[in-house]
């Protein structure tokens, strides 16, 4: 099922050593430019939405509230798990934007 959803093939292999090299530096700002970068290789509903999800995230360390959001808003659900993964970045964005932060 799995496979159908993410495909497996070179997209998921790549965010996800990007995402782990991310998890040591902390360097947003260059994780989401390599982020972008891999769009291209998406090629499942399955691999968009986890995409989408860790671009939101990093524009969420960014302070970039807004636009993740936007983002956010815009991830049709997948399924019970992925879909709590986005409720949690919601309600982190929600209480940076009640925090005082507004960009």
């Amino acid at each position: 099922m799995f496979r159908r959803l993410f495909g497996g093939n070179q997209f998921l292999k790549k965010m996800n050593t990007l995402m782990e090299l991310y998890s040591r530096s902390h360097n947003a700002a260059a994780t989401y430019k390599q982020l972008m970068e891999l769009a291209p290789l998406i090629r499942t509903k399955g691999e968009e939405a986890l995409y989408n999800l860790n671009r939101a995230a990093l524009l969420y360390d960014m302070k970039h509230y807004r636009e993740s959001a936007d983002i956010v808003l815009e991830i049709k659900p997948l399924n019970p798990e992925f879909d709590a993964r986005c409720a949690s970045l919601k309600t982190k964005i929600m209480n940076a934007w009640q925090g005082g932060d507004s960009n």
